[in-house]
């Protein structure tokens, strides 16, 4: 309930384009913007931009926010799309080591599960990093990337069932 009562007070002060305020409530929630960007991008800088734009975005138009419950859907969708911008003018992967706080698990596994998403195609990464990663809900998915909860489904449905063959496949090898 604190975080709830916290999220509120934010949000209150977010709707007044209090600036500290949002940058408060993207600090609480750094790590887990930082996955989805790091996933999309693979490259801090252009993580730490898309940070950027999408709080100032925030700012700029935390007015159109027609249901307080769904500030969090909105920001992630504006972050997302803020991360397709970015991808789309670099039209290329950057392929580096990720930073050290991306995740407290073994560096391997990050890397093997990244490494594995990254042989998806952007459809299905995505709902896969949504749902497994971040942990939003099938419906929560569909809101932020607009499209409907059967569409959501079938790309998880689809994606891991290629994660799966792709693990198989890697076993075969050696991996």
């Amino acid at each position: 309930m604190k975080t709830s009562m916290a999220g509120s007070i934010y949000l209150k002060r977010i709707k007044k384009q209090d600036m500290q305020a949002i940058l408060d409530w993207f600090e609480e929630r750094q790590s887990k913007f930082y996955k989805i960007g790091w996933a999309y991008l693979k490259d801090y800088h252009d993580v730490e931009d898309v940070f950027h734009n999408t709080v100032l975005k925030v700012h700029e138009n935390i007015g159109q926010l027609k249901q307080d419950h769904y500030f969090e859907t909105w920001v992630t969708s504006i972050f997302i799309n803020e991360c397709r911008a970015i991808y789309r003018r670099k039209n290329k992967q950057v392929v580096e080591s990720p930073p050290d706080r991306a995740d407290e698990r073994p560096i391997e596994h990050r890397l093997e599960l990244m490494e594995s998403l990254d042989q998806l195609d952007s459809q299905h990464k995505e709902v896969i990093l949504l749902k497994y990663i971040q942990g939003y809900s099938q419906k929560e998915i569909a809101d932020i990337i607009n499209v409907p909860v059967g569409t959501v489904k079938s790309r998880l449905y689809r994606g891991l069932t290629m994660l799966r063959k792709l693990f198989e496949g890697g076993e075969k090898h050696g991996v």
